[in-house]
């Protein structure tokens, strides 16, 4: 079960997540999707496509170049890993993007400002 520590939370062990793979977890009531890169950076969005729900870890990763996405497996509406944003519609509005970090052997989360 998820803790807080100040406003981090705890998401999962990081032995647990994968590389290049789409891992789903819940977090404060909240469905996130968590992605590891080959080079250790951990991404975390909004599970759902904002569109119509479906699930962005389902969907598929495109990890190479400065802006890692999702896409979602029903309409295609692709959304930035970094930040949330929509790359491609039909969805106008991004997911909600989180602050990751390893500490103590966990990945923690935050909301991005």
């Amino acid at each position: 079960m998820p803790t807080e520590t100040n406003d981090w939370v705890l998401a999962m062990s990081s032995d647990a997540l994968p590389e290049g793979k789409a891992t789903r977890v819940e977090v404060s009531g909240t469905s996130v999707l968590l992605v590891r890169t080959t080079d250790g950076s951990i991404f975390a969005v909004s599970a759902r496509c904002t569109h119509q729900g479906a699930p962005l870890d389902r969907g598929a990763l495109n990890l190479r170049g400065s802006d890692p996405t999702v896409t979602c497996p029903a309409h295609g509406s692709m959304f930035s890993l970094v930040d949330g944003r929509v790359r491609r519609g039909p969805a106008t509005q991004p997911v909600s993007a989180f602050e990751s970090r390893v500490h103590d052997g966990h990945v923690e989360l935050r909301r991005r400002p």
